[in-house]
């Protein structure tokens, strides 16, 4: 499967060499809700555009949607040291009120992620 890493207006970010591994791993790691980005040509462009529309004041690398609201990971796109935080912002939130929460870093927000993917599927 290809993934696009390739944002618009923001040449040779450089993502965590922790998130690169995960996204090229086969089989894919089921980690619904949550879901990545950069599987679909354009959903990364997409949401960075709209994102930095919303919130023009920060610098923003979306990765990731959760399925069930319009909360977006993103890395902080102006932290380029390879190991960024991440952010969850609730897109269409009044400016100041967009950040639910961050982590240090992908590592801690994957393992959130597949701590809620098991709570998701014992509920369903």
């Amino acid at each position: 499967m290809t993934i696009f890493l390739d944002i618009d207006n923001l040449p040779n970010y450089p993502f965590p060499q922790e998130f690169i591994e995960f996204a090229q791993t086969e089989p894919k790691m089921d980690i619904e809700p949550w879901w990545l980005l950069i599987y679909k040509e354009g959903k990364i462009n997409s949401w960075h555009n709209k994102l930095k529309e919303l919130y023009p004041k920060r610098t923003l690398v979306p990765f990731a949607k959760f399925s069930a609201n319009d909360d977006i990971a993103c890395f902080d796109g102006e932290d380029l040291s390879g190991n960024p935080k991440v952010f969850i912002i609730h897109a269409y939130a009044s400016d100041g009120w967009e950040l639910h929460g961050e982590y240090i870093q992908f590592t801690d927000w994957l393992t959130k992620a597949i701590e809620m993917h098991a709570e998701w599927d014992e509920e369903e």
